[in-house]
């Protein structure tokens, strides 16, 4: 059975596993857009029904599309209350108050909701907030003071050191930041962040899926674990401070597999922690740069997917899996719509600044030709 924690002094109670709504199954793998609705609420249905009570978006996951196949899940839905968190960009220059409304009203109608639970300044990174975090304020206090929303937070993928001073102008109820076991930098944050009484979320708890491969390394991490995202979520939920583990599923499987794992008793005892960040502190030493696949970088107009290749170069770096990378590198470079490998990179650098983690794409692109083409 489902644990619940509260989220936030002045939030509801909440499961401790979330669910993601950035992964949502799609009709084809290469639009990201065209989502299978039939299978998401299947998907999102059988979450629901297992206790996930909590559910996080953005206005514009896969194109658009993915409050509103929460909202044809939620229609006839007679359950328990699921509680919904999304998020704007305001970190777009381009778009002004108006646009913002319009968002949140829309998102209202595609979720066939009178109130959205939680809105989040999406990606919020420092010169963002000192330009626009007054104007997000207000913005928010205008839909709290309507109904339209319950509670303000923010998503980022800054350093600790600002995502702590964004927790600390006690403007916020709730943060979602990526944390894992490969990337632990936010732990102290975390802890903040819960002792100041805010509810905390975590995003990729396995990597945005690069971590869910079972290799030799990954299933040593926590022997007699059934998979590795089984350690994954375990590891982000025995993490002081943490409310919830937000997991993208795209499979009924994965919804199963996923609650029995939030629902043990004990996350991690002290002696598998020790041990785990013992054998993790070797792989740090091979891996000082991790994409996530946030996706945040593409498209490409050059046709690369620079997610899957970066999965691909981590696979080998960090697992040896080098004869399997390089069968899947060849699909990529045969893709039916195009090169979609490293080698169609033409060096232009549009997608450096798109970056939130400033991995630098064109150079380790390079070593993914290099090594695999």
């Amino acid at each position: 059975m489902l644990h619940y924690e509260q989220y936030g002094k002045d939030g509801p109670l909440i499961s401790r596993l979330g669910f993601g709504a950035m992964r949502l199954p799609t009709k084809t793998p290469e639009d990201y857009g065209d989502v299978n609705y039939a299978k998401a609420t299947r998907v999102l249905r059988a979450a629901f029904s297992a206790g996930v009570n909590f559910i996080d978006s953005h206005h514009f996951y896969h194109e658009g599309n993915s409050e509103l196949a929460i909202g044809k899940a939620f229609k006839g839905w007679k359950g328990n209350h699921i509680y919904i968190q999304t998020k704007a960009q305001w970190w777009d220059y381009n778009l002004k108050r108006r646009d913002f409304e319009e968002f949140l009203h829309k998102a209202l109608t595609k979720l066939g909701v009178k109130t959205i639970d939680y809105y989040l300044m999406h990606s919020l990174q420092m010169d963002v907030w000192q330009k626009r975090g007054k104007q997000f304020i207000r913005f928010t206090d205008w839909a709290l003071k309507r109904g339209l929303i319950q509670h303000r937070g923010f998503s980022s993928h800054e350093t600790p050191e600002n995502v702590r001073k964004f927790i600390d102008t006690g403007e916020f109820s709730a943060m979602v930041v990526s944390y894992n076991w490969m990337n632990r930098q936010m732990r102290d944050t975390i802890a903040h962040a819960a002792d100041r009484g805010m509810g905390v979320a975590i995003m990729n708890p396995i990597g945005g899926g690069t971590l869910a491969t079972r290799t030799p390394q990954i299933m040593r991490l926590l022997p007699r674990a059934r998979n590795p995202a089984e350690i994954g979520l375990r590891y982000v939920l025995a993490t002081p401070g943490v409310t919830c583990a937000l997991s993208g599923m795209n499979e009924v499987r994965q919804v199963e597999e996923n609650v029995a794992t939030a629902s043990r008793k004990r996350m991690l005892t002290s002696i598998q922690l020790m041990r785990m960040h013992d054998r993790l502190s070797k792989i740090e030493e091979k891996s000082k740069e991790f994409c996530t696949a946030c996706g945040y970088c593409m498209p490409c107009e050059h046709g690369v997917d620079i997610s899957r290749n970066f999965e691909l170069l981590k696979q080998v770096k960090f697992f040896g899996r080098l004869k399997w990378a390089r069968a899947q590198y060849s699909r990529l470079k045969n893709h039916p719509k195009g090169d979609r490998s490293a080698t169609a990179c033409k060096l232009c650098g549009k997608c450096l600044p798109k970056c939130p983690n400033k991995v630098p794409i064109i150079k380790q692109l390079q070593e993914v030709e290099a090594l695999l083409s």
